[in-house]
């Protein structure tokens, strides 16, 4: 819920589930979805070359990739830009909105990646952990099962689908991230419960706005995984899998894997 006008003397102030914070049906509205793309690229730029090698490796020709949870398009950039078709999926306007300026030519779809009809594609990539994200109450690991057989069912014999997850384990992932920028900050107050498999990550973000500060907070609820239970359900939909805690040269952040699961041919 945004709120009026703040100065900048005002930043500090921990969110701790702040009661005047709601939960938004929505996420990355248009100050988180700035700071995403201005601010948070890091992991995008810095996979893409490890993910173009691995798609000209594929058994099967690939030339074009759904880029699942794309945000605001440095991936979809990065493939376009290696000589492949790109369409991006995001539930979110705000960042389809830059993704649309920083790629073109792409083709994009607003939509929860759990809902869409799948195109007819030669790879699947969803970077950054966008399976991990839920709403209250949903089954996460039946949606995710269920993303990998609609995945399995488009894509071709040699056909890829690259994604990233959060791992259940230690160390624990509660606590407290600041950082900032000449026109934004943002605060994220995250509380993990293990019992649950699940982070519940609650947003401040600051943007600037003339001479004050424009105060939003967003909620976003995280699901962690077993990573033995996902090779197992990929390997039930017809994968090969492999998996890393990198991208190439671009390692993932505590707790982080990376999946490389080709879809196996006929027996």
């Amino acid at each position: 819920m945004m709120q009026r006008n703040r100065p900048a003397s005002r930043l500090g102030r921990s969110c701790e589930h702040d009661r005047l914070c709601t939960q938004v049906s929505s996420l990355y509205q248009r100050d988180l979805a700035y700071i995403q793309a201005v601010a948070f690229s890091t992991l995008a730029r810095g996979a893409a070359p490890d993910i173009v090698r691995r798609l000209r490796g594929a058994r099967c020709p690939v030339r074009h990739v759904v880029d699942v949870g794309c945000g605001a398009g440095p991936l979809t950039q990065a493939l376009l830009e290696a000589g492949f078709d790109v369409t991006g999926v995001d539930c979110s306007a705000d960042l389809l909105t830059i993704a649309r300026e920083a790629a073109p030519t792409a083709h994009f779809i607003r939509a929860s990646i759990y809902d869409f009809e799948i195109p007819a594609c030669d790879a699947i990539v969803a970077l950054g952990e966008p399976l991990t994200y839920h709403g209250e109450g949903d089954d996460a690991g039946l949606r995710v099962n269920r993303f990998f057989e609609r995945a399995a069912a488009v894509l071709p014999p040699g056909g890829m689908l690259i994604f990233d997850i959060i791992e259940c384990g230690e160390p624990s992932l509660s606590g407290k991230f600041w950082s900032s920028g000449d026109d934004w900050a943002v605060l994220a107050d995250t509380t993990e419960d293990p019992l649950s498999r699940t982070l519940v990550r609650s947003i401040q973000t600051f943007r600037r706005v003339d001479e004050l500060y424009r105060r939003g907070c967003e909620v976003h609820l995280v699901h962690l995984f077993d990573s033995g239970e996902l090779r197992e359900e990929l390997a039930a939909s017809g994968f090969e899998v492999e998996t890393a805690q990198a991208y190439g040269s671009q390692t993932l952040a505590p707790r982080r894997r990376a999946f490389f699961a080709a879809r196996c041919g006929p027996k």
